[in-house]
């Protein structure tokens, strides 16, 4: 089974339009993205179990899911406070995180 990534955010979320263009890069290189809104089932099991850090959480989350391994995915925002689309998709598209070069 290959690897998905599911996006976690909201409708007010200022880099949504950012993360819907990742989910479209990803779905175009032929990894599964989908994005969820925070008050989804799957998010919120998600959240619980891995995307609280010192009492917080932080909005978007990103997860790679690989047979049954979940992955959070870290990510930087740029001094223009844009997402760093194009090293996240480099890191997705790791050999380490999706077993892809």
């Amino acid at each position: 089974m290959g690897c998905r990534v599911v996006v976690i955010t909201e409708e007010w979320d200022y880099f949504r339009d950012e993360l819907e263009s990742l989910c479209a890069e990803l779905d175009r290189r032929g990894i599964e993205c989908r994005i969820l809104d925070l008050r989804n089932d799957e998010s919120t099991r998600l959240i619980i179990k891995y995307g609280i850090e010192n009492g917080i959480v932080r909005i978007p989350q990103i997860y790679v899911i690989s047979d049954g391994d979940v992955k959070r995915i870290r990510y930087e925002v740029t001094k223009n406070v844009r997402l760093n689309l194009e090293s996240l998709i480099n890191h997705i598209m790791s050999s380490e995180v999706c077993g892809r070069e």
